[in-house]
């Protein structure tokens, strides 16, 4: 992973995972357990989520920079890695709705703060232009 990539990713998981469990404290205090359990366990795979992502776009920028035969191989494997990754992460999900291991709106908490902890990373980032991001 790029260091400038590596910076941000590990602020937004700090960031994410922070007021996920944040959330997943306060939620205690109203709800059950499974609740707190849930908004972690979203937090987690949008985490997941976000890493293999970057991961992804490394690994087409740098397919982009090879010759030509190299390439278009290194592409399809990048796409095809990530399907794979993408279709376990749809069927863990799956699996957890189905025997009821989840509660969905906890689960959807978790992933969207970590996703919005990922745009305030960014924008962060944009404002400093760049520097500062080791904190």
């Amino acid at each position: 992973m790029l260091p400038a990539n590596k910076q941000h990713f590990k602020k937004a998981a700090l960031w994410g995972v922070g007021m996920s469990a944040i959330l997943a404290a306060g939620s205690l205090l109203k709800f059950p357990p499974l609740v707190a359990a849930s908004i972690l366990t979203g937090a987690a795979i949008s985490v997941f989520n976000i890493y293999s992502i970057i991961t992804l776009v490394e690994a087409l920028a740098g397919a982009a920079m090879s010759d030509r035969r190299v390439k278009k191989a290194a592409k399809m494997l990048s796409v095809v890695v990530h399907l794979v990754k993408f279709l376990i992460l749809l069927a863990i999900l799956y699996l957890l709705v189905v025997y009821k291991l989840t509660n969905l709106l906890g689960l959807a908490f978790g992933f969207t703060v970590v996703v919005v902890a990922n745009v305030f990373a960014g924008v962060s980032a944009l404002k400093t232009g760049g520097k500062g991001e080791a904190g």
